[in-house]
């Protein structure tokens, strides 16, 4: 009787010389044989794994451990296959059971962090992570996951910030050639808010692969946060490696920005609203140079966009695309038009609807003093509120002992961070459930905003909002703010009706908050004394 071991050994010695073919064929034959055959089950499978046919290695590794369920390589193989079909549940499940029976492993360590650092469950990756680096410390692969998952967690501070870092250096150490380690570093600085720092790791990343797009967008935000306006706006444009041309088919052709006064252009809105919102101010200037723009934004956007100064050639959402010459996004069009930090239009472009005023300031005629529109947190019903960016409602409270100043909140009732206890609640005006209840986002907003005398917002669209429409606006900063409002700056180049306070250290806003209470302290008295209230940032 014919034994399976006359087809499977030569079948494993064509598979180690990469004669995938020849091993198929022959690991076939000895299946045929024996189809219990566990290694040959498996061997096969990681086969036609070989040939991307991931569905039938998963199902061959699979009746390997029917026959051997302890057998730890076969586990061990059908874990990566199944994180490279996007099962990471799957593998989750065969990688806790190994990590319970090897607990000294550090491959399958690494493997349980890296799953679970797939499926965003960073706290948990964390762990598994550290110890797989502390068994192979020369892992790099463990160093670079390792970084990514103390640097994305949410509520990561200053320590885990710092461990991020020797990680990422660590794993620079270990493959000096390596650009995902270099741009790591640069990643980690960039959130400790080292500008300078995060863009020399950036120019080393790019020096080892001139193409890297992902660090050339990293160097264009550290420049816009150094003040390096127009090298900054042209580094940014490898932000996604301009996914929206590439992914989309569209063989209009890219615009350059030059003048097109016969033809037509259309612009894409990208990013979130308060993107959105932020850069709407540049449509005007592609009017005044291309012969009819078309500005594709989100519906609920188009009626607050569309009161953005328009020569008469400007369209928004047409029902039918016209004929196209070129195209471009929101946020390319500061580098396209040669916009300076100097020649920024930072104007009030945009407008409220005069009868949503009138109506508005009617309704809010019965508050006194210093009147002040208050958004503390970001997020709506579909997603939650970015910690980083909101001031817990404990900082916002003070502000509502300030004698002469009525807040108003400018929240729609959406998060659960958003929503008050009764005791807060009464501290508050609310603006009741009509506030922008319509399908057109903001026009409410727009329109309290302008019977308010001041806005207290976080970095959001409706900070935004107010900015657009030159209301004086106070924005309490995280400490890594935004790279639009630049390092250490009071003043925006973008709105001048905005200042900003800045936290002193990261996650603390008593230092902020502390000083925009003593401002407002000091409007309100002025306000009751009949004097102009000093609400707008020091001229610089």
């Amino acid at each position: 009787m014919t034994q399976p071991q006359i087809f499977l050994i030569p079948a494993v010695q064509a598979h180690q010389t990469d004669r995938l073919d020849e091993a198929r064929r022959l690991y076939r034959k000895a299946l045929m044989i024996d189809p219990a055959q566990s290694d040959g089950l498996q061997l096969l499978g990681l086969v036609e794994k070989r040939f991307n046919r991931a569905g039938a290695a998963v199902a061959l590794m699979r009746r390997s451990l029917r026959l051997v369920p302890d057998f730890t390589t076969v586990r061990q193989n059908l874990c990566r296959t199944l994180q490279g079909i996007g099962d990471h549940n799957g593998a989750l499940a065969l990688l806790r059971q190994l990590v319970a029976e090897l607990p000294g492993d550090a491959e399958t360590l690494y493997q349980l962090g890296s799953t679970l650092l797939r499926q965003e469950r960073r706290r948990e990756a964390a762990g598994p992570l550290r110890r797989a680096a502390r068994l192979r410390p020369d892992h790099l692969e463990t160093r670079i996951a390792l970084s990514e998952v103390l640097l994305l967690e949410p509520t990561s501070q200053g320590a885990e910030f710092e461990e991020s870092l020797r990680n990422a250096k660590a794993a620079v150490a270990l493959a000096p050639g390596n650009t995902v380690a270099h741009l790591q570093i640069a990643l980690v600085l960039e959130e400790m808010a080292r500008a300078a720092e995060s863009l020399a790791a950036c120019r080393r990343a790019l020096r080892v692969e001139p193409g890297m797009t992902d660090a050339r967008h990293i160097a264009g935000i550290n420049r816009l946060r150094l003040g390096d306006f127009v090298g900054g706006m042209a580094d940014f444009e490898a932000r996604k490696n301009n996914v929206w041309f590439q992914a989309d088919g569209s063989p209009t052709p890219v615009w350059d920005g030059r003048p097109l006064p016969d033809d037509r252009v259309v612009l894409a809105a990208e990013g979130g609203w308060g993107d959105m919102i932020h850069f709407v101010r540049y449509v005007t200037q592609v009017a005044r140079i291309c012969g009819e723009v078309v500005v594709v934004c989100p519906p609920r956007l188009q009626r607050l966009l569309s009161t953005v100064p328009n020569p008469g050639n400007i369209r928004f959402n047409p029902e039918h695309m016209p004929p196209l010459r070129a195209r471009a996004m929101f946020l390319s069009l500061p580098h396209l038009l040669g916009s300076t930090a100097d020649t920024v239009p930072n104007r009030p472009y945009l407008s409220a609807d005069p009868e949503r005023v009138r109506l508005w300031t009617d309704r809010l005629a019965g508050l006194g003093g210093l009147r002040v529109g208050l958004c503390w947190s970001n997020g709506d019903a579909t997603r939650a509120a970015d910690p980083k960016r909101s001031v817990p409602f404990e900082f916002v409270r003070p502000l509502a002992a300030i004698p002469g100043v009525s807040l108003v909140d400018l929240h729609k009732q959406d998060n659960a961070a958003k929503r008050l206890t009764d005791a807060d609640e009464g501290l508050l005006h609310r603006l009741g459930p009509d506030f922008d209840a319509g399908p057109d986002a903001f026009l409410d907003t727009a329109a309290v905003m302008k019977a308010l005398d001041l806005v207290i917002a976080i970095d959001s669209s409706v900070l935004h909002v107010a900015g657009a429409l030159g209301v004086p606006t106070w924005l309490p900063a995280p400490y890594r703010m935004d790279w639009r409002w630049m390092n250490d700056a009071e003043r925006s180049i973008w709105y001048p009706s905005l200042r900003i306070y800045r936290q002193d250290r990261q996650w603390d806003w008593s230092g902020p908050m502390a000083r925009i209470a003593r401002d407002l302290a000091r409007a309100a008295g002025a306000k009751a004394a009949g004097l102009s209230p000093d609400l707008l940032p020091q001229a610089g």
